[in-house]
């Protein structure tokens, strides 16, 4: 059985940007923002649903980054300076640990909007990772880095119980950082004792999604992780990299560019997808973009969307 997900962030409307920077401006009350944002998740569901995706994502359209929302949820997180994320022409907000770091407020509801989802429908919510969130924070309270993944691993395993209670069964940790070059053996164990706090047992689907680097440098090691799925960037990625390994996961298949505005054609993802499960041999497959679509005009992710939902019909 093959699924198709939505994998990270998916772009905001025009009218939502200006509606937003509008009431920074003080020009719009939030009222009218509000109502923009569930517009707009609105029109992003019924996308998913039109594409027949299996399991159904809010977009995290009012999320200005990665890592922002943890700056209300979480004690010890102040914002820092805007910073380029990876070589992607975005930036988010730094986050400076000033102090121990604990899950503070379980309202996660402004963010996770299970509201706007069907009630009948599977699903899904993107978190940061915590060895990511960890290693793209400027440090200013922990003596040990580890301490700080194992804090940040906790307080998210508590947002996942959180999430559980609102309906979500599957739950993807964002790990770019994993797989950036020169990554060592004892980091990849520090990432490793995280996911036996923050995904083992869940209940639910765990995966980890990796992306902007190449996954065959640490790929022995993730094989290892307490998780369901792997999600792999296969435009940084060779299928015939990782054919040595026994893949025992759920192969995540990032067959769609979430930083190309050029369409795959259907056909050739679906001949893409057969080579990847004839030589990887996963317990399943999850289709999904790279990574979040958020790079691309609207209108074509939307039509990335829809390709996914054509080549899930065409594998099947």
């Amino acid at each position: 059985m093959v699924e198709v997900h939505l994998s990270g962030v998916f772009p905001r409307s025009e009218k939502l940007i200006d509606a937003t920077r509008e009431a920074v401006r003080g020009n719009l009350p939030q009222a009218e923002v509000d109502m923009v944002l569930r517009q707009d998740i609105e029109s992003l569901v019924g996308l998913q649903e039109e594409s027949d995706l299996d399991a159904l994502v809010d977009g995290q359209l009012n999320w200005q980054d990665l890592f922002r929302p943890f700056n209300q949820l979480l004690t010890g997180i102040d914002l820092g300076s805007l910073t380029r994320w990876f070589d992607n022409n975005t930036f988010y907000r730094k986050p400076i640990v000033v102090g121990k770091v604990s899950l503070k407020s379980n309202e996660i509801e402004p963010y996770f909007r299970s509201d706007l989802l069907p009630k009948v429908s599977r699903k899904k919510a993107i978190l940061p990772g915590p060895f990511t969130f960890a290693h793209l924070s400027e440090n200013r309270a922990y003596s040990s880095f580890s301490d700080l993944v194992d804090d940040l691993a906790r307080a998210l395993q508590r947002v996942v119980a959180a999430l559980q209670g609102r309906g979500y069964e599957y739950f993807q940790f964002n790990e770019p950082s994993i797989c950036a070059p020169g990554r060592t053996q004892p980091e990849l164990e520090i990432a490793k004792h995280a996911y036996e706090t923050c995904a083992h047992g869940i209940g639910g689907k765990s995966i980890i999604q990796i992306y902007f680097g190449d996954a065959s440098q640490v790929i022995e090691t993730l094989l290892d992780f307490p998780v369901d799925s792997i999600g792999i960037d296969f435009y940084a990625t060779s299928v015939d990299s990782l054919k040595e390994y026994d893949f025992n996961k759920i192969l995540g298949c990032g067959c769609v560019d979430g930083r190309n505005s050029l369409l795959e054609s259907p056909k050739e993802l679906k001949t893409f997808v057969s080579r990847a499960r004839e030589s990887l041999e996963p317990l399943d497959i999850y289709l999904t973009p790279n990574c979040d679509l958020e790079f691309l005009p609207e209108t074509v992710a939307e039509k990335k969307v829809r390709l996914l939902g054509e080549t899930k019909r065409l594998v099947i």
